[in-house]
């Protein structure tokens, strides 16, 4: 057992709703559990992005926020720590993730170009498309690339591509990570054709932490951080994610005219380069939430909750991805559910109706990638203790036990993009 290295300083209450508030809560979200109203759900699972609770230190910092409207000192601060902890003398502040996608992928994708990556993520996925660019997974072990299929798209089409797209962990591929060693071959590919490598770092530490527990054991944790960062040229994050922060996201990159072309674009969409449409308090939050995400005892907690749930449910025989990834426990819902269409809509209806947990669903026919459709348990940093993760796994045994009498699904409503967080079903009749 790893003891948790923080205590309970603040609460928020939690409440079960009665089963038929819950029953009616999920046919008015349309059998979706990214459509549930946040008050109706008891354990909230469905995503590890802007979830985090956030520390006493990195609350107290917000009221030192300047809130001016250019070259604000949360500005500087954040560009002192990211030098420091990732070695990059460029960084820009915005408001997420995405944003920064949509930024960078408009100066770097034109029509015809193809990225590979070793997955992506499906919002990822539909901004290169906009672009005019071919997303192209090429999954290895683990979460890793494919370095011989890469080589041999490499020798056919290396002048469409403009980069090299790693997201890490692999959220695609059940949160694994990416291997120090498919870095180094991947970096040493590229040079021959002088194609640069980009970052999704968003859930970096957790990535850097199975290197550090495999690989590098004898440095420090945030020495292994940086020595990763060393094979990218650019990097972007959410820092919803393992910034600890509950809005945000960094573009790092050590080129400088990279950096002058992406704040000409987003000084038109997202604000100033100083703070990218964030306040400056929530800056400051990003500052301090790096620094404790780099803690080694936070990792290593954050890492054993994951693995905690994971054997939780595989004791009880529930068919989950093994070995366990960085933020999720991935259960296979067509392996419940073999005769349904949408198996993780139904499993993870069932799941809520039964004990108020909401799940995300993922894979399968409304997604782009080829992985089954499944259900992803994410963890929010700091929020859940493991009596909270045992409920679930008590709820979810219970919920597979009995999954013949689960009822299957139709769709009533698709969108054309991002089809698994808009979609809609009915039960079959």
């Amino acid at each position: 057992m790893i003891v948790p290295p923080y205590k309970v300083k603040l609460v928020e209450p939690i409440k079960l709703l009665p089963y038929r508030e819950r029953k009616r809560a999920i046919e008015e979200a349309g059998f979706n559990p990214f459509l549930l109203p946040s008050k109706t759900v008891f354990i909230d699972l469905v995503s590890d992005s802007g979830t985090s609770a956030m520390s006493i230190k990195q609350l107290g910092s917000m009221f030192s926020g300047d809130e001016s409207f250019a070259f604000q000192e949360g500005f500087y601060l954040l560009r002192k720590s990211v030098k420091e902890h990732f070695g990059f003398p460029y960084v820009l502040p915005m408001h997420q993730g995405r944003a920064i996608e949509d930024i960078l992928f408009e100066i770097l994708v034109k029509k015809g170009d193809i990225i590979p990556s070793n997955s992506l993520f499906e919002t990822t996925r539909v901004i290169i498309e906009r672009n005019g660019g071919e997303p192209i997974d090429l999954p290895g072990d683990g979460g890793d690339i494919d370095i011989k299929r890469l080589k041999d798209l490499l020798k056919a089409s290396s002048d469409c591509i403009p980069f090299i797209l790693m997201t890490l962990t692999n959220n695609t591929r059940y949160g694994l990570p990416v291997s120090l060693d498919n870095l180094r071959k991947l970096s040493l590919l590229l040079k021959k054709y002088n194609i640069p490598v980009i970052f999704d770092a968003s859930r970096f530490a957790e990535n850097c932490y199975f290197i550090w527990k495999t690989e590098k054991r004898k440095k420090r944790f945030r020495d292994v951080v940086k020595e990763v960062f060393s094979f990218a040229e650019t990097v972007y994050m959410s820092t919803k994610k393992d910034g600890l922060c509950n809005t945000g996201g960094l573009f790092m990159t050590g080129s400088r005219k990279l950096y002058n072309r992406v704040i000409e674009v987003m000084t038109v969409k997202e604000g100033f380069p100083s703070h990218g449409g964030l306040p400056d308090r929530d800056i400051w939050a990003i500052v301090n939430g790096l620094e404790e995400t780099l803690e080694e005892d936070y990792i290593q907690h954050r890492i054993y909750q994951v693995e905690y749930l994971h054997k939780l449910l595989k004791d009880k025989k529930i068919p989950v991805f093994d070995p366990p990834g960085g933020h999720a426990v991935y259960i296979i819902a067509s392996k419940i559910l073999p005769d349904h269409q949408f198996p993780g809509f139904a499993l993870a209806s069932e799941i809520f109706v039964k004990g108020g947990i909401r799940v995300g669903v993922f894979g399968g026919d409304l997604a782009a990638s080829d992985t089954p459709e499944y259900i992803r348990l994410s963890i929010p940093r700091r929020v859940y203790t493991e009596r909270h993760l045992e409920y679930v796994a008590e709820v979810v045994g219970s919920v597979v036990e009995d999954a013949q009498k689960i009822p299957k699904l139709n769709i009533t409503y698709l969108p054309r993009e991002m089809r698994i967080f808009g979609a809609r079903f009915r039960r079959a009749e």
